[in-house]
């Protein structure tokens, strides 16, 4: 229950703020040029919250599921004599234009500020610490040894997550190798082990983003690394098999299924073993030995299904500062780095929607609401750095979205702005009305196939 309310929270939060500096845009160009605005309203339906300001009334609605702003138009409802001049109708094509264009383009730049504050307040995650896989036989006998990432492609990655990044986009793009650079790691120096650079460059061809279950970096060979560490808990995930089984904060498993488990790594491995199956874990807790039944769930990977409990390992002090990198950079390095992360999203995202309508990517990759609610629910949990970084992807992927050439969009309007700009009268009204249907049509199709997407996901876990 607690994971459907944070979903739902976090979802309302993500679309409202998105929707309403969406719609600001259009408005706040709108006031610009001096066209009245009647209604400014964040959700569609009966409005639960209402204002009359000057000339505007603002509204929040029952149905957050977008937003909108409405002009004085006489193409939709007779407006007063002093009001015609600035009626939208009127305005020239360049106006309406830019009006239209503003509420998008908002969007992308709250994108590269909200990048630029997760930056500014310290983004920290894992060091790309790791090991060769004994299974690549080019890399075969050195699996004992700790290795940092420092570069990828020439680029310098200080955490998983920025590595990650690099690797995505890369098999976006249809790239055929990276290349890495990386020096060994002790984990028990106060510093890297450094000494000499190692160079490698992998074929990244098998690797497909049809596939997004699939562990990318075990493919290529390299197995994220960390310290050896004891089975004990640190936390459970809300109404997750750990919970539900009664497993609490500091309890140390000591055997699965009558298997004695000594480290983490081999509780985990145990786990994953034994999806959807009930188990008998064996638990010391304050000193006594418990007996725990756990009913684990199931998660569907491209490699087959693996067993989950929802629990976190207890991760000494010591150990995390060794492990753990903390990007901290002033407000100019953020403005750049927000600025760049930017960049690097929208031409990842434009190009897997071309490669969706030629058919290069499955379009089960599309996400709907849904799958927005629980990313935005398990971002809020996760900590206000963590819910930035997903609200400014949303933030983008609304701008993009909303420029698509698609009737109805505001991509849709601009197209009809520019034949009449070229041919110097508007687009008819007999032309536009069909369009709108054809857009109506597209759009309610991608939403439920988003929805469908969403289902199937839940379904499969």
């Amino acid at each position: 229950m607690m994971t459907l309310l944070w979903s739902l929270l976090g979802f309302v939060v993500a679309i409202g703020i998105l929707v309403t500096v969406h719609e600001w845009g259009h408005y706040a160009v709108a006031r610009l040029f001096k066209i009245k605005v009647t209604h400014f309203s964040i959700g569609f339906g009966k409005p639960l919250w209402s204002r009359q300001g000057r000339e505007t009334r603002f509204q929040i609605a029952a149905i957050p599921l977008g937003g909108y702003v409405r002009f004085a138009d006489e193409r939709v409802e007779p407006v007063a004599p002093e009001d015609r001049s600035r009626a939208f109708n009127r305005q020239s094509v360049y106006k309406r234009f830019a009006v239209v264009a503003a509420g998008p383009l908002i969007n992308l730049l709250f994108a590269w500020w909200v990048f630029a504050v997760m930056f500014a307040s310290g983004v920290s995650g894992l060091k790309p610490v790791f090991v060769w896989d004994s299974a690549s036989t080019p890399f075969a006998g050195k699996t004992s040894e700790q290795w940092l990432l420092t570069h990828m492609n020439d680029k310098s990655v200080q955490t998983w997550q920025q590595a990650q990044q690099i690797l995505l986009t890369s098999v976006v793009n249809e790239k055929n190798q990276v290349t890495l650079r990386y020096r060994a790691f002790s984990a028990a120096s106060d510093t890297e082990a450094g000494g000499e650079s190692h160079t490698s460059t992998l074929p990244i061809d098998a690797l497909s983003v049809n596939q997004p279950k699939s562990n990318w970096w075990r493919k290529l060979g390299v197995v994220p690394s960390g310290p050896d560490l004891a089975p004990v808990l640190a936390n459970t995930s809300p109404e997750s098999p750990a919970e539900r089984a009664g497993l609490v904060a500091g309890d140390r498993i000591l055997s699965v299924a009558g298997q004695p488990v000594a480290s983490w790594q081999a509780l985990t491995e145990e786990i994953r073993r034994h999806p959807g199956e009930t188990l008998t874990l064996t638990v010391e807790r304050e000193g006594r030995s418990l007996q725990r039944e756990i009913t684990l769930d199931r998660q569907s990977t491209d490699a087959g299904d693996i067993g989950f409990m929802g629990a976190s390992v207890q991760f000494p002090p010591s150990l995390r500062e060794r492990y753990q990198a903390q990007l901290d950079v002033g407000p100019v390095d953020a403005l750049e780095m927000g600025w760049h992360h930017n960049l690097n999203w929208i031409e990842m995202s434009l190009t897997l929607i071309k490669r969706m309508f030629v058919g290069d990517v499955n379009w089960s990759n599309l996400s709907g609401p849904v799958s927005i609610a629980e990313f935005s629910g398990k971002a809020m949990q996760s900590g206000w750095v963590t819910f930035l970084g997903l609200l400014g992807l949303l933030s983008l992927s609304l701008g993009i979205l909303n420029l698509l050439p698609i009737p109805l969009l505001d991509g849709g309007h601009l197209v009809f702005y520019l034949i009449e700009m070229l041919k110097g009268t508007p687009v008819s009204e007999g032309i536009e009305a069909g369009a709108q249907k054809i857009g109506m049509f597209l759009i309610l199709g991608l939403t439920f196939f988003a929805l469908f997407n969403d289902v199937v996901r839940l379904t499969n876990g």
